[in-house]
């Protein structure tokens, strides 16, 4: 009888895994990826996938996918990932500049250097745009007080 309570209980343990929820997962893949666990990395973040996640997380999925699979020098791959991220990219925080950064440093290690970069102008572009936009709402703020 022990052998089947066992199998219950990791049968148990299995199914609370996958009711995690895709930003429960997120932290999870976020955790093999800073492991250098990649291909665990993208097995979850696949998983996530399939599971419909609100675009946020979704967007933040693709930009961590591509550094997975760059990491594992599968470029095409990883062009695609970023490319939909930056599809995304009003959905992510940074709006996108991890984004250009990644597919500008994916650029330069295959060795396509204009396309480099643009992707490098495009991520300061973005990046100077949001210090505009503190500064002015430091200004709004600060004249309210």
């Amino acid at each position: 009888m022990q052998g089947k309570r066992e199998a219950e209980e990791e049968e148990g343990k299995r199914s609370e895994e996958g009711e995690k929820t895709a930003e429960e997962l997120l932290l999870v893949g976020e955790k093999f990826l800073g492991e250098g666990r990649y291909e665990e990395a993208i097995e979850i973040y696949k998983e996530i996938v399939r599971k419909e996640p609100i675009r946020p997380t979704l967007a933040k999925v693709c930009n961590d996918c591509g550094v997975a699979y760059a990491s594992l020098e599968q470029y095409e791959m990883a062009k695609g990932f970023f490319n939909a991220a930056l599809n995304l990219s009003r959905y992510l925080m940074d709006e996108g500049i991890s984004a250009c950064y990644n597919l500008a440093l994916l650029y330069q290690t295959t060795g396509e250097e204009e396309k480099a970069e643009q992707y490098f102008k495009r991520g300061e572009m973005i990046k100077q745009e949001h210090k505009r936009r503190d500064e002015e709402a430091e200004r709004v703020f600060g004249a309210e007080v």
